[in-house]
């Protein structure tokens, strides 16, 4: 059901929004919070391959990783050197590696964000990094959504009349806006490097 069809099935016009009303405009962050996730996964998963032979600053975290994956405790790990030698396509195998390293946890934070933009090689958009600022409060309202039912701290007390965070729409509608917003502009500059 769409916000407007739920909105009109009130029998008054005005006033705050209903506990279903709220509902729908979670579930929306939460999607919007996913669908940043699948954007920058999939860019890694598309982008990488081109981007550490293109890019200085995405093969040098590439080459991080490398290190970082042939050690053991800060000494060369002979296991994962001879696993690398045996195998028919090493380069594939370590990039596979690399790619997995990137996508296999939810990317749910700022860190992650430009932990992903290093890695793709878009070092030089600083306003990018400095915008991943502005993904903060998406995260923080899909996370309290996703585990923790957003619940207020008076309902886990079980006291007070409130038991989940409200928002205001405009709230609700401007992370969303800025999390589906930043996914275009990181497509954006990507689409210019390649």
């Amino acid at each position: 059901m769409t916000y407007p069809a739920l909105r009109a099935t009130r029998p008054a016009g005005r006033g705050r929004l209903t506990h279903a009303e709220h509902d729908l405009f979670r579930a929306a962050v939460v999607f919007a919070g996913a669908g940043v996730d699948s954007v920058l996964k999939q860019a890694v998963r598309s982008c990488i391959p081109i981007q550490v032979e293109k890019s200085d600053g995405a093969r040098e975290k590439y080459i991080d990783f490398a290190a970082a994956y042939l050690q053991n405790q800060g000494t060369l790990n002979a296991r994962q050197v001879a696993k690398l030698l045996v195998t028919n396509e090493p380069e594939q195998t370590l990039r596979a590696a690399y790619v997995d390293s990137l996508t296999g946890s939810s990317l749910q934070s700022q860190s992650q964000v430009t932990a992903t933009l290093a890695a793709l090689g878009l070092a030089e958009q600083r306003e990018l990094f400095k915008d991943a600022r502005g993904l903060n409060p998406l995260f923080k309202a899909r996370n309290e959504i996703a585990h923790e039912m957003d619940m207020t701290p008076s309902a886990v007390k079980g006291r007070g009349k409130r038991t989940r965070h409200e928002r205001a729409m405009s709230t609700y509608v401007a992370m969303c806006h800025t999390g589906l917003d930043y996914c275009q502009r990181v497509l954006n500059a990507l689409a210019d490097e390649l």
